[in-house]
């Protein structure tokens, strides 16, 4: 097998949440392997850190643009600003999320259109922004992180589990529409992953020892686990991988 193959040299790749624990690690990843990366979230001062440190330890070309993927106007002006600057765009990376703690009968409409805005409508408009300069480049690789909540359901957590499942359906379908272009579309389902964003919720009293106790193997996993899934899904290597569901789920799911 040729392992140059996961080498993602001279492609330019878009992170959406590139600031957070999973985003930065798959930036990092895509940045070591030879990617020029952009990395996207709401604030500059958080995309400047997470770029600088990414850059020392990759020594590659990583910028920081602040946008809101819930926003479509700045979807479109970030999307410009990459072609301007980077000249195309080979790799999209959905990595933004949203959740509340709240039973679906609690919920607010802000809080159901938060989720769904962030989760979902975002990814889809920027995946469509993004689509046509694949389709004229010949090609390119969307990666959108899901959930294993797309498939089963967390108590209090109802809308981010109908969020999820929505974006592997949506995954399917854009595979299906742009496959003639050569555009592959696959999804990643992490279970729970050390995180700013997990970890309060697992350090809860007896959580953690629940959904321990739903794994086959006895421990989650780390952020730099869905960046080695993002990287082969989007190198050479998955050439032939489209509307692929990629659970990393520790076996909860079996």
């Amino acid at each position: 097998m040729d392992i140059s193959k996961y080498r993602v040299d001279g492609k330019v790749a878009i992170v959406i949440g590139g600031a957070g624990d999973i985003g930065k690690a798959i930036a990092e990843t895509l940045s070591g392997a030879g990617a020029s990366v952009v990395i996207s979230s709401r604030k500059q001062e958080n995309l400047d850190k997470a770029a600088g440190e990414i850059i020392a330890r990759t020594g590659g070309k990583v910028l920081g643009i602040a946008s809101h993927i819930a926003k479509l106007d700045q979807n479109k002006t970030l999307v410009e600003q990459v072609m301007k600057e980077l000249g195309r765009i080979d790799i999209l990376v959905n990595s933004s999320g949203s959740s509340f703690m709240v039973p679906l009968t609690d919920m607010e409409e802000w809080q159901w259109d938060s989720v769904m805005n962030v989760n979902v409508k975002g990814p889809f408009f920027m995946a469509k922004e993004i689509a046509p300069i694949m389709k004229a480049q010949g090609g390119g690789s969307i990666i959108n992180i899901t959930s294993y909540m797309g498939v089963r359901v967390e108590e209090s957590l109802g809308a981010y589990c109908i969020s999820k499942a929505a974006v592997m359906h949506m995954t399917r379908v854009m595979a299906k529409e742009w496959g003639k272009w050569n555009i592959r579309v696959n999804a990643i389902a992490p279970a729970w992953v050390h995180s700013r964003l997990s970890d309060p919720f697992l350090q809860m009293p007896g959580v953690n020892d629940r959904m321990l106790a739903q794994t086959v193997i006895g421990r989650f996993g780390e952020p730099d686990d869905v960046a080695a899934i993002a990287l082969y899904l989007a190198s050479d290597a998955a050439a032939n991988q489209t509307a692929g569901i990629f659970p990393l789920d520790y076996g909860m799911l079996t």
